[in-house]
């Protein structure tokens, strides 16, 4: 990181962000709800944010299940989470602890040495935390013209200032641009899908009665890239309302909700939210999938915390009570995400409205690759070809790999094909999958890859469960112009290397001289399968047969 961007952030933690409380720091260490204490310092505070202006460009906020670089924890004489979830954790990616100074830092590295975690993936940053709930005071994430990963502060919902000032101290020690937004929240009271949507309960409304709705949602457009802000009542009937203590985002198009037994005094408030996210269309442009949770049973109100879990690249951390619905609850998660592996994580110590995930806030990879498509859905009619358009941006820089974006698809549970998507210009990329007569069913997922051996899939449980849409009527015995237009032949003048797609289902490929003799010939058993083929320099008729049709075209290879 330059000198500048080290003093342009030094400036800002002085000038841009004051403290909630202007007093001498005092560390709290206290309970997840406000104590005693804590009240009289909210009543007595003036709290004071000083906003940036928003970024400018095109803002996406990162949703949590985009791969992670590392997750961040706090140690303030506990983890608040098990030493076996740490372990796991650092196994896969890095782990970024807050600790007081240098000496708590090889208090905690050997506490980790005896454990199991893997420490060549730790790293530490020094700040006294208040307390250990990351998830509500630790930075939101964006992209800033999908080219870099920026921070975004807010004034934390608790007088706890070491707590307050971690997004500060998490944009100097990842040398990430800073920008303060002015709406008072909290970490476990909020979630985004990546695509513009995010949620929260009217808790957000009640510690902001300075601003009206319009206004919040403008900020939350403006800072975070939000069009689509989902507010809703708190069904749990608890003190913090936060909404990961019910709710959470699985994918752009699947939320997770818990459901109370009907004997419950408050399952008319779940049912109610659990419609309120039928109701709406996700950032695809279909109603959201509504997945639902037993989290308590008829003899036993009190709920287990299983939507309060952590996502974290290829797993998902459920928290575990010992209750009989526990292994309910992993098979829940099983179901919604199959590309998944669901890890349950046992404590005593967690309760409905806190666990893993209020301790935990994975950090972005900053070199991430990402893909912006909007499926194709619903039930369409025939086409010559489904055109799928994809954007791909590599955020740290790096260049996609040769042969990717792929474009993978099947039709009726056939076997999948894949094809290498053209590059159109820009970020954007294309391919076609073709149509075929009668009434059919085609799944497909998108994926890419770069030189820094990032990797992505969309969606993200790509052939477990697929992009879907059906289509009907058409008929492939069409004219030879038509036909011809769908072959494609793809030569390579300085090699003599070509490649030919063809729009049937089973076909055969004949290469003539002009003289009409055959030079090669080959089988075919899948729509679009590239067939590569190297031949002298010459001009050629390829013959194309299939039970319905044949047609000719002429290849020229110099």
């Amino acid at each position: 990181m330059s000198v500048k961007r080290l003093l342009f952030f030094t400036m800002l933690s002085i000038s841009f962000f004051i403290r909630a409380q202007e007093h001498e720091i005092q560390k709290y260490h206290t309970t997840h709800h406000l104590s005693p204490e804590e009240n009289t310092l909210m009543q007595k505070q003036t709290r004071s944010f000083t906003e940036t202006d928003p970024p400018v460009g095109v803002v996406r906020n990162i949703a949590e299940w985009e791969p992670m670089e590392s997750v961040l924890i706090a140690y303030d004489g506990g983890f608040g989470i098990p030493l076996s979830l740490i372990a796991e954790m650092s196994q896969d990616c890095g782990v970024t602890t807050i600790v007081s100074n240098a000496s708590e830092e090889n208090y905690v590295m050997n506490i980790f040495n005896n454990n199991g975690v893997n420490t060549a993936n730790c790293t530490f940053v020094h700040q006294d935390p208040n307390t250990y709930w990351t998830r509500d005071y630790s930075p939101w994430y964006i992209t800033v013209d999908n080219s870099e990963v920026a921070i975004i502060n807010f004034p934390y919902n608790r007088p706890r200032p070491n707590d307050n000032d971690v997004p500060i101290l998490m944009a100097n020690e990842l040398g990430l641009d800073l920008y303060g937004m002015d709406i008072e929240h909290t970490g476990g009271n909020y979630m985004c899908d990546g695509y513009g949507a995010a949620a929260s309960t009217d808790l957000v409304w009640e510690e902001n009665t300075n601003q009206t709705t319009t206004e919040i949602d403008q900020k939350t457009l403006d800072y975070l890239g939000i069009q689509s802000y989902h507010v809703t009542l708190d069904p749990l009937d608890d003190y913090i309302k936060h909404i990961d203590c019910w709710g959470k985002f699985l994918d752009v198009d699947k939320v997770l909700i818990t459901q109370v037994p009907v004997t419950d005094y408050r399952y008319d408030d779940y049912e109610a939210v659990a419609s309120y996210f039928a109701g709406q269309n996700c950032s695809w442009g279909y109603p959201y999938e509504v997945i639902r949770v037993q989290a308590a049973d008829y003899y036993d109100y009190e709920e287990n915390p299983y939507t309060n879990s952590l996502i974290l690249n290829n797993k998902v951390f459920v928290p575990q009570t010992g209750s009989d619905l526990d292994d309910d609850a992993i098979a829940v998660y099983e179901a919604a995400m199959p590309n998944y592996e669901i890890i349950g994580v046992y404590a005593t110590s967690w309760i409905n409205s806190d666990a893993l995930h209020c301790r935990t806030h994975g950090i972005p990879d900053r070199s991430m690759l990402d893909i912006r498509h909007m499926p194709i859905q619903g039930d369409l009619e025939f086409q010559e070809f489904f055109t799928v358009e994809a954007e791909v941006f590599s955020i740290g820089g790096s260049a996609i790999s040769t042969g990717y974006p792929k474009l993978y698809y099947r039709t009726n549970e056939g076997d999948w094909i894949n094809d290498t998507m053209s590059y159109v210009s820009g970020t954007t990329y294309t391919a076609g999958i073709p149509g075929m007569n009668g009434e059919n069913t085609v799944d497909y997922y998108i994926e890419a890859q770069n030189d820094a051996g990032k990797y992505r899939v969309q969606p993200l449980t790509a052939d477990l469960d697929p992009h879907t849409f059906t289509y009907s009527g058409g008929d492939i015995s069409v004219s030879d112009e038509i036909l011809a237009q769908q072959v494609q032949l793809y030569p390579n003048p300085s090699d003599g290397q070509f490649v030919i797609k063809t729009p049937f289902q089973k076909s055969q490929i004949f290469i003539y001289n002009m003289n009409g003799q055959l030079v090669e010939s080959y089988d075919v058993a899948a729509p679009m399968a590239e067939i590569n083929m190297k031949i002298p320099e010459g001009i050629y008729v390829v013959e194309i047969s299939s039970d319905v049709n044949s047609i000719s075209k002429k290849l020229i290879i110099r």
